[in-house]
């Protein structure tokens, strides 16, 4: 997914081995985290390569916001 459509969520890693000359290489594992501080999802965002998110399918969990009713 695009890193814009989780604004919530905070890159702890910065810099490092895992770090490219303009962001984050996605290789190092989990490197954003939602408010409480705990790792959900991997950040890609260098220039020389892809520019998404992957979340954590251990740790996310999709629903819906609306109470869909059934």
């Amino acid at each position: 997914m695009h890193p814009q459509d989780v604004p919530a969520l905070r890159l702890l890693d910065q810099g490092g081995t895992h770090w490219g000359c303009c962001g984050p290489l996605g290789a190092g594992g989990r490197n954003m985290a939602c408010g409480c501080g705990v790792l959900v999802a991997t950040l890609a965002a260098d220039c020389m390569g892809p520019y998404e998110l992957h979340l954590d399918p251990v740790r996310v969990r999709a629903f819906d916001t609306k109470g869909s009713k059934r």
